[in-house]
């Protein structure tokens, strides 16, 4: 879709729509045939490294925080080392981002590939706080690459009639296979405690489970070094002029839908184990499974995505998400069961898994190739902006007024994206 007043970089564009300014070195989709098998080499490869990161990421995150509790420090000190992590993705990611467009992103990607996993192994080796900070920051500022070259290298790599297709994977990799981590990281420290001869929540198997998680990481990174072998090493003369005006405001067009539906996300998402703890009493363990299922509901839910643009168009589709997932926030909010709420949870992450495929692939095509890492990088910006906002007010709100207002504040996050994307995209072309 074209925006109603056509600005530069707005056209949707195509790999091999452009003599040199293609996505470097990646090469452009066959328009005679496609690949053998997937979406091609390149595609494959990205797809493969995406299902090892989504099992990485569940895994650190259910095994982290016990990990760290283990080593004796209390639920502010283990918010703080989080935090950090935070702060470090709004601080690197728009400089990673221009980097890449002008050194290569395949090439910066194979790179963080390396570098992530001794990170990875240093935190699960480290015992102090101020061990733990320095790799963490490390780590979150070298795995910061992947999520700005990740979505602009796999535009470049498929066709634009299989984008939404290829991102449905790519995020059903992540989120619903991902979640399979989690069972992973607990099986590691059970069998751990059992050879060792010692309860599953001791630090002994809790970084066993980590440092598995760091070799898993260094095998699923090598294949990357085929896309680097490919990737010229710069965009070229425009992958380092500066943005001009038509292009910053297309960035920021693209930029505020998505700081609005993070600020919903960033509302709720951090206190859905203490709204359901606190409000319904339900248990640690069923917590554990509740967020399996969820988690994985939203990734097979991904796989409708193209059903659903090739029915209602990115723009309808976005805004219609964007509303539909308000109102299961305020639904959940409102149960009066416990079993109403998980219900309105997971349909707030089955519609929240089918956004991305359809945003992400969307808002790339609209900016110059040589412009998406850089678009990558403040993507990463609203992220962290929402995700650090988001529970601030939310937070303030729950301690003077309950879960209910703060829910309701995230829901109005939403609607505002939806309207966002209505007003600046309504009746361009899909």
């Amino acid at each position: 879709m074209t925006a109603r007043r056509p600005i530069r970089g707005a056209e949707p564009i195509a790999p091999d729509e452009a003599p040199g300014t293609a996505e470097a070195g990646v090469a452009a989709p066959d328009a005679g045939r496609g690949p053998r098998f997937g979406f091609g080499p390149t595609a494959n490869t990205l797809l493969a490294y995406t299902l090892v990161k989504g099992l990485q990421l569940a895994l650190y995150n259910l095994i982290f925080p016990l990990y760290a509790y283990s080593l004796g420090f209390d639920q502010a000190a283990i918010g703080q080392l989080n935090a950090l992590g935070a702060i470090t993705v709004f601080v690197v990611s728009v400089p990673f981002g221009v980097l890449a467009d002008r050194v290569g992103r395949g090439r910066l990607l194979a790179l963080s590939a390396l570098i992530v996993p001794p990170l990875l192994a240093g935190i699960a080796l480290s015992r102090s706080f101020a061990a733990l900070a320095v790799f963490i920051v490390a780590q979150n500022a070298a795995a910061t690459i992947y999520w700005s070259t990740t979505t602009p290298l796999l535009v470049g790599a498929v066709a634009p009639e299989r984008r939404a297709r290829a991102f449905s994977i790519n995020s059903f990799f992540i989120l619903g296979v991902g979640a399979l981590g989690a069972v992973l990281g607990g099986a590691i420290a059970a069998l751990a405690a059992r050879l060792l001869g010692v309860s599953p929540e001791a630090t002994g198997p809790l970084r066993a489970a980590l440092l598995v998680n760091a070799g898993l990481m260094l095998l699923g990174g090598l294949p990357l070094w085929r896309i680097r072998r490919v990737e010229g090493a710069s965009a070229g003369a425009e992958g380092r002029a500066r943005p001009g005006r038509a292009d910053l405001v297309l960035f920021a067009r693209l930029l505020v839908p998505d700081a609005l539906q993070a600020l919903g996300a960033g509302a709720i998402i951090g206190f859905l184990p203490l709204f359901f703890a606190l409000r319904f009493g339900v248990p640690t363990g069923q917590l554990g499974l509740i967020f399996t299922l969820t988690g994985a509901l939203g990734g097979v839910a991904s796989l409708a995505s193209p059903a659903l643009v090739a029915r209602a168009g990115n723009a309808r589709a976005i805004a219609g998400l964007m509303v539909a997932i308000a109102g299961a926030m305020a639904a959940t909010a409102a149960a009066p069961t416990a079993l109403i709420a998980i219900g309105g949870e997971g349909a707030r992450a089955a519609l929240r898994g089918m956004i991305d495929p359809i945003y992400a692939p969307y808002a790339m095509t609209r900016v110059a190739p040589h412009q998406r890492g850089t678009l990558g990088g403040l993507y990463n910006v609203t992220y962290a902006t929402g995700f650090s906002l988001g529970p601030l007010f939310s937070g303030a709100l729950q301690v003077r007024y309950g879960f209910g207002p703060a829910f309701a504040a995230g829901a109005a996050a939403y609607v505002l994206a939806a309207l966002a994307v209505w007003t600046l995209f309504r009746g361009a072309g899909e």
